[in-house]
């Protein structure tokens, strides 16, 4: 779902529990449909129209999660860079300044 928001998804799962629980709420239901097909009976169509429509209503939730917090993941992801940037140039001459003097 949504490779190309992959790293978001990361982010957002490990610091979003209501995007988490959306998350996972997918992929059981998911499963639940291809449970449901594998089982190859027409009497279950209804059961999997309904679960597919579940699905698809969250997963519209979620990506629109995804919308809202792109903008403010690539800030952080920014701001990460520019820290490590930061370090790797101006702390280690900081360091040995206060060394050295």
């Amino acid at each position: 779902m949504f490779p190309e928001y992959r790293d978001q998804i990361e982010a957002l799962r490990a610091s979003d529990r209501n995007f988490s629980r959306l998350y996972d709420k997918h992929c059981a239901l998911d499963q639940e449909v291809q449970q449901l097909v594998a089982r190859k009976t027409n009497d279950l169509q209804t059961d999997i129209e309904q679960l597919k429509k579940q699905k698809l209503a969250v997963k519209e939730q979620i990506y629109a999660l995804l919308q809202n917090a792109a903008p403010t993941l690539a800030l952080k992801q920014y701001k990460n860079y520019l820290n490590q940037e930061w370090r790797e140039a101006v702390a280690p001459s900081a360091y040995r300044a206060s060394v050295v003097g």
